[in-house]
């Protein structure tokens, strides 16, 4: 028996139905695992699998991540005419967090280290509707070995906003081998993350 995993987290509706269809095609018999990370798209996924004849089973695992197994069957229906698909018009991930300093504000380093704290600490509440995490200039320090906000970077990643720190910035501090979360970008990806974006919050 067949057994395959898609990753859709981060595909605008309809892409994950279009993609678990494919995916079922290419398996006569056995189990898709379908990750999400969109509710409406979760929704389309299941309903699809569902009007196709196949056993169905949806959990929620927390934190708006979603997991779909669908098993196919030999004698699985294929219905005559799919569901419609129903699209939340609005990406649940369109808030990008530009950061470029380890503090938060102008005027005293210590208040605005305490500031950046609580600022990250607060800002796991739009976890969901954060697509990424860009960090600059004296921002990556944020994520590195021995930061004060480490955690909060981390549990941000973890909830699936795509952290990425500038490998120049990293590299003038020497700061790269002791990067802990995240991953190391460019301008070119990061100008085309921001160029696309359909909110920037600067800090």
């Amino acid at each position: 028996m067949q057994r395959k995993l898609l990753d859709c987290r981060g595909l605008s509706c309809p892409q994950p139905v279009i993609m678990t269809r494919q995916a079922l095609d290419e398996i006569s018999q056995g189990n898709l695992e379908v990750l999400l990370d969109n509710e409406a798209s979760c929704t389309n996924v299941v309903r699809f699998a569902q009007s196709q004849g196949h056993k169905v089973i949806q959990e929620d695992s927390g934190q708006g991540q979603y997991r779909v197994l669908i098993e196919k069957g030999e004698g699985a229906l294929q219905a005559s005419e799919p569901p419609p698909v129903v699209c939340d018009m609005k990406s649940p991930r369109s808030l990008v967090v530009y950061v470029c300093s380890e503090t938060l504000g102008r005027g005293d380093e210590e208040l605005g280290g305490v500031l950046m704290r609580a600022y990250l600490d607060t800002l796991a509440q739009f976890a969901k509707e954060i697509s990424h995490v860009i960090l600059i200039n004296s921002g990556v320090k944020l994520a590195v070995e021995g930061s004060p906000v480490l955690e909060q970077i981390q549990a941000l990643e973890r909830m699936g906003a795509q952290v990425l720190c500038c490998g120049t910035c990293l590299n003038h501090f020497k700061l790269a081998p002791k990067l802990q979360v995240g991953s190391v970008s460019n301008m070119l990806a990061i100008l085309e993350v921001l160029s696309k974006a359909e909110r920037v919050m600067n800090l």
